[in-house]
């Protein structure tokens, strides 16, 4: 674990949270990781990393084995990696507004009363 001052940090929530109060600090960026069955981080959870740390977050989802899925963008949108195992239906090809090219998967968020109260995503099916 780093004690004092590291370029980024990664980690579930809870381990980042855990950082910081044994005195990580991040200069550039908290990956926040994501695994099967976790939800994504809601905002309140954003802001709290955002308050403890000062950077920007981006989750990135991984698989059981801790091979890379996707990983959230600039634009919080989720680019999909090599393993990604979604099928042609829960992907978007339109250009990203990050810029960057590739296949996206397309996010579904709840109405905006219920993300408060359950702020997690799903990719849509057609």
């Amino acid at each position: 674990m780093c004690k004092g001052p590291c370029t980024g940090l990664s980690g579930t929530f809870r381990d980042l949270t855990r950082a910081a109060t044994a005195g990580a600090r991040a200069r550039r960026m908290i990956f926040a990781l994501h695994y099967p069955g976790t939800p994504f981080l809601n905002e309140t959870q954003r802001d709290e990393l955002w308050r403890m740390f000062q950077v920007p977050v981006s989750a990135v989802l991984l698989d059981c084995d801790g091979r890379l899925l996707a990983y959230e963008c600039e634009a919080q949108s989720l680019h999909v990696g090599p393993q990604a195992p979604w099928s042609d239906g829960v992907l978007e090809s339109a250009p990203c507004e990050c810029g960057r090219p590739g296949l996206r998967l397309r996010l579904a968020r709840a109405s905006p009363s219920a993300s408060r109260m359950n702020p997690t995503f799903s990719a849509v099916e057609p």
